[in-house]
């Protein structure tokens, strides 16, 4: 009968990797303890490695992608601005020509 191999989320690998490069555990007892084979270890270890670059490329800076997104939401909070002044705008207009006809009783 063939065994399932178990599925590890992104969080669990980079826990894995993170506890096998802190040095207080072999990483052949490692894999055991997960119940993962060596090479699967050293693959996500370097695909750590080859992505951890990125994470400090940006030098503090937000990237294009995320200033596009906060000029459009500015864009969008300006729009629904005027739309709101466009109501309120038409609302004053539409009591001063109701006048005391819809006033309180």
């Amino acid at each position: 009968m063939s065994e399932t191999r178990k599925a590890y989320s992104p969080g669990e690998k980079l826990k894995i990797v993170l506890e096998g490069l802190s040095g207080t555990i072999q990483v052949s007892d490692l894999c055991k303890k997960y119940d993962i084979k060596s090479a699967r270890f050293y693959d996500w270890k370097e695909k750590l490695s080859k992505s951890a670059e990125s994470v400090f490329d940006d030098r503090g800076r937000k990237s294009t992608a995320d200033q596009k997104t906060i000029e459009d939401q500015k864009k969008e909070n300006e729009r629904l601005k005027d739309v709101i002044a466009e109501i309120t705008m038409e609302n004053l207009d539409l009591k001063k020509k109701v006048g005391n006809y819809g006033g309180k009783r």
